[in-house]
């Protein structure tokens, strides 16, 4: 958490100062929440995950809104839940239907997305001037290279972004997220490992899943292995803030995507192979998908899959 002298010397004639911040750590205002937002007084919270980026920066990073615009799911109950969000499209998405008149240059210029971790900050120095129009600037030029790249950008022969009608049926969400990583291809790169998807590969198709959440008129589009994200609590079934039971959370977007159906799709996936081995890996990946779930369904199809195991 932030100390009082610290709050006061976030922000510093325009600039913000962005002091290096801890994995897990949490705090409220500036320079990593908005302050005075939408009302007088209201202070938003934040924190940060454990993944970092190798600009220094977190990959992952979260804000609470205001207590006052919290509420609670359960009926008759008094207390608040506190919505969090984990991207900036989520969080545009929330503040679109509740603030329309908003100005999201401006609301976003107020506070800093991007924080810095501890290990790779204290390298350089303790404390890092970064000026909002500097960060904007450098946001607006990365975002015009992804628009003007052609092709794959990882190389990959096989990506869908060289299927010309794929394309032109279902347009995919572009971002300056992971997008302008060089090497990361939006198609066919894992957000979370950001290595190529294998469609070719004993798994197939199942090996990943693609985010198909509509955003405004495009779907998201970003892809993830299945491993990746049941190693990143991304996936499964999982407790705690994020509330997962047997769903995929995109980490671009914060969409949800069921996945009773692919692990489906992952026990039928073994009629068609040979291997043992192969067999025994896919069977495994569709338990971990479905293992911890309250669904009626999920624990029917867990305990074929577990039968198959025995049998393997």
């Amino acid at each position: 958490m932030e100390t009082e002298g610290e709050d006061n010397d976030a922000v510093n004639n325009g600039a913000l100062i962005l002091r290096p911040v801890a994995p897990e750590e949490s705090g409220q205002g500036l320079p990593y929440a908005p302050e005075n937002w939408p009302n007088p007084g209201d202070v938003w919270g934040w924190r940060t995950g454990k993944r970092v980026a190798i600009t220094g920066h977190f990959r992952d990073r979260y804000l609470y809104l205001p207590v006052h615009l919290c509420r609670s799911d359960i009926p008759g109950s008094t207390s608040k839940r506190r919505r969090t969000f984990a991207s900036k499209p989520s969080l545009q998405r929330y503040i679109q239907e509740y603030f329309p008149d908003t100005d999201f240059n401006a609301f976003f210029a107020s506070f800093s997305w991007k924080i810095p971790a501890i290990d790779s900050a204290t390298k350089k120095d303790p404390k890092a001037v970064v000026l909002l129009q500097d960060m904007a600037v450098a946001e607006e030029v990365a975002s015009d290279r992804q628009s003007d790249t052609v092709g794959c950008k990882a190389g990959n022969q096989k990506c869908d972004s060289l299927i010309i009608e794929e394309k032109q049926h279902s347009p995919s969400l572009s971002c300056d997220v992971f997008c302008t990583k060089p090497g990361f291809c939006h198609d066919c790169c894992c957000i979370l490992c950001h290595k190529t998807v294998d469609s070719s590969s004993t798994y197939g198709g199942c090996s990943y899943i693609k985010c198909q959440e509509k955003v405004g008129e495009f779907i998201c589009g970003h892809i993830a292995h299945i491993n990746c994200a049941l190693r990143c609590f991304l996936a499964g079934t999982v407790g705690g803030s994020i509330g997962l039971d047997v769903e995929y959370h995109c980490r671009h977007c914060d969409g949800r995507t069921d996945l009773i159906s692919h692990a489906n799709e992952l026990l039928q996936k073994c009629e068609t192979i040979n291997s043992r081995d192969d067999i025994e890996k896919i069977l495994n990946l569709g338990a971990c998908v479905l293992r911890g779930s309250q669904k009626i369904v999920a624990k029917r199809l867990l305990s074929r899959i577990e039968l198959a195991l025995s049998k393997v």
